[in-house]
């Protein structure tokens, strides 16, 4: 990979505007990646709480559903503000209401899972139950990442992941694919780039 590939690797927010502003104007395209970014996490927030694969997939596109009618009231210019605080607020409503259509003793729903709810609202790193910490956040990067990454160059992606994820050196990752280490962190700057040009207002990190 050469640095004239680099830079000729595509990133159509160059020219566009964030997901978060598509979303609120309501273009299809925009609200299909909106969906593919944060299914993953609120589908994560209600099997945290108990619910099963479907009803935890029903929940996912009632919160959707909320989102798409309110999107154009929230703002995420406010002091403390969080697009995924607000998000988890709907989830957890929808999941309450879940639990109130229940019959007492049906399955495992109903009143047992309101007293689960506060284990989505309180704290963003939790045990998974198999000794590895669940982070909110690192969720949504990984479904992030794994959208834009599919926008660059095989080289770029890898060069990208080997430093990122892999905690490779600039130096290491040019030996092993026949690079320039400054071809390298270009690759890591423009995915970096592309990520906040896309996800501002939605992720926080970013």
């Amino acid at each position: 990979m050469t640095e004239s590939r680099v830079n000729r690797d595509r990133s159509s927010a160059d020219t566009s505007s964030s997901l978060l502003v598509r979303i609120r104007e309501r273009e299809p395209q925009a609200w299909q990646r909106f969906v593919r970014l944060y299914s993953p996490l609120i589908y994560y927030w209600c099997r945290k709480c108990g619910l099963s694969e479907t009803d935890a997939a029903d929940i996912g596109q009632e919160v959707f559903s909320s989102v798409a009618r309110g999107i154009g009231k929230y703002r995420h210019d406010q002091v403390g503000a969080s697009f995924r605080g607000w998000l988890r607020t709907i989830t957890v409503n929808k999941v309450r209401d879940w639990c109130r259509r229940r019959p007492p003793g049906i399955d495992a729903g109903g009143a047992d899972l309101l007293a689960q709810l506060p284990s989505i609202v309180d704290g963003e790193q939790k045990d998974s139950g198999d000794g590895k910490v669940v982070d909110d956040e690192l969720i949504l990067l990984r479904q992030a990442v794994e959208m834009v990454l599919s926008e660059f160059h095989e080289e770029t992606r890898k060069a990208f992941l080997r430093v990122v994820v892999d905690q490779m050196s600039p130096a290491e990752v040019a030996e092993e694919l026949g690079i320039s280490v400054n071809s390298v962190y270009l690759a890591k700057s423009r995915v970096r780039r592309r990520l906040k040009e896309e996800f501002s207002g939605l992720i926080e990190s970013l």
